[in-house]
C-alpha cells in the first residue's frame, strides 16, 4: 500500500488560520478536516507544494465551507477535478450504521485496487459528529487511515468492520499507476493562483486568487526580525523554493536560509544594488511575487 501525505489540521503552521464564512470564527484546526484530507491526496499525486492552506483557501474562494460546520459534501470531487485528480463520490445517501450496504464493498474494492478513499465519518471512534479522513490501505481485515485530527494508533489502523459501521459517505480517489508503483510526487508545480490565494488567506485579504491593490495593501513586512512567524511566511517559503532560491523545507518561520533566498532574488532578479533580506510590505518584492506590475 502507498501512504499519501499525512497532514494534521492542528499543525501550528496553519491551525489558527481562519477557515470560516461570514458570521463564524472557525479555523483550519476546528473545521478544516476536509481541506486537510484533500491536501493529503493532492500533495501525493499533484504537487508537494499543496498543503491544508492551499486547499482551505481554494474551498473558501469557491464556496465549499458550510456555515456552522466543515466542508460541503460536494467539495472533494470539485477540488479534485480542479487539480486533475478524479475523486468520485460513491453515495449521496447517508449509510451510517448500514453495514450491509453494497457501497462498502465498492469502497473496499477501490482500496484493494490501490486507490484511496476519503470518508466522512459519523459518531464513534473518529468523531462525535462529522469528520473527513483518508483511508489508504487494507490488509488482513484492517484499514489504514490518515486522520487529520489525530495520530492515535486506533484511529490510524482499525478493523474494516469498525470503520464501515461509522462511515457516512465515501469518495474514491483514483491513484495514478505510477503512484501505485511507489512514485509519490516529489516537487511539482506551485501554481501562481494558489500562492496568491494563500497570501490572501494569511493576510486577511479577499480570497479570489487574483492579486490586486487590495491584496498588496494587506501584505506585511517579513524578515528574520520582522513577522518571522507570521502565517504568510509559509507561502513565501514555498514560492521562493519553487523559484529555486530557497533551499530549506517550508516550515513557516524565517531564518538564515530565508534571508539568503530573499537576498538572491533581490540581487539576481530584481536588480537591487544592495540586498536587505526583507520582503517589505507593499513594495517591489511583494509586487513581483504577486505578479503585479513593478
Amino acid at each position: 500500500m502507498i501512504k499519501p501525505a499525512d497532514y494534521k489540521q492542528t499543525d501550528g503552521k496553519w491551525g489558527s488560520l481562519k477557515y470560516a464564512v461570514q458570521g463564524e470564527s472557525s479555523t483550519i484546526k476546528s473545521a478544516g478536516c476536509g481541506p486537510t484530507a484533500m491536501a493529503d491526496v493532492l500533495s501525493a499525486i499533484v504537487s508537494t507544494y499543496t498543503d491544508p492552506v492551499t486547499c482551505a483557501a481554494w474551498a473558501l474562494q469557491h464556496g465549499y465551507k458550510a456555515k456552522g460546520g466543515g466542508s460541503y459534501y460536494t467539495y472533494p470531487a470539485a477540488q479534485g477535478a480542479e487539480y486533475g485528480v478524479t475523486v468520485r463520490r460513491l453515495n449521496v445517501a447517508n449509510i451510517y450504521g448500514s453495514t450491509g450496504s453494497g457501497i462498502h464493498a465498492e469502497a473496499l474494492a477501490a482500496l484493494q485496487a490501490g486507490n484511496w478513499l476519503i470518508a466522512c465519518m459519523g459518531k464513534g471512534l473518529w468523531t462525535s459528529a462529522g469528520h473527513y479522513i483518508v483511508a489508504y490501505g487494507y490488509r488482513d481485515g484492517m484499514v489504514y487511515i490518515n486522520d487529520p485530527a489525530s495520530s492515535s494508533a486506533a484511529r490510524a489502523c482499525n478493523t474494516w468492520d469498525t470503520f464501515k459501521a461509522q462511515v457516512k459517505y465515501y469518495w474514491a480517489v483514483e491513484v495514478p499507476e505510477q503512484i501505485k508503483a511507489g512514485g509519490i510526487v516529489s516537487g511539482g508545480e506551485y501554481r501562481q493562483a494558489d500562492f496568491v490565494r494563500e497570501v490572501q488567506m494569511c493576510t486577511g485579504a479577499k480570497i479570489d486568487g487574483k492579486a490586486g491593490l487590495e491584496t498588496l495593501a494587506r501584505t506585511v513586512t517579513v524578515s528574520r526580525k520582522k513577522n518571522s512567524r507570521h502565517h504568510v511566511v509559509l507561502p513565501l517559503q514555498k514560492k521562493l523554493r519553487h523559484m529555486g532560491f530557497y533551499t530549506g523545507a517550508p516550515v513557516g518561520m524565517t531564518g538564515r536560509l530565508f534571508e539568503t533566498a530573499v537576498n538572491r532574488l533581490q540581487t539576481q532578479v530584481l536588480g537591487y544594488g544592495k540586498a536587505d533580506g526583507e520582503v517589505t510590505a507593499g513594495r517591489t518584492m511583494w509586487r513581483s511575487l504577486l505578479g503585479l506590475l513593478l
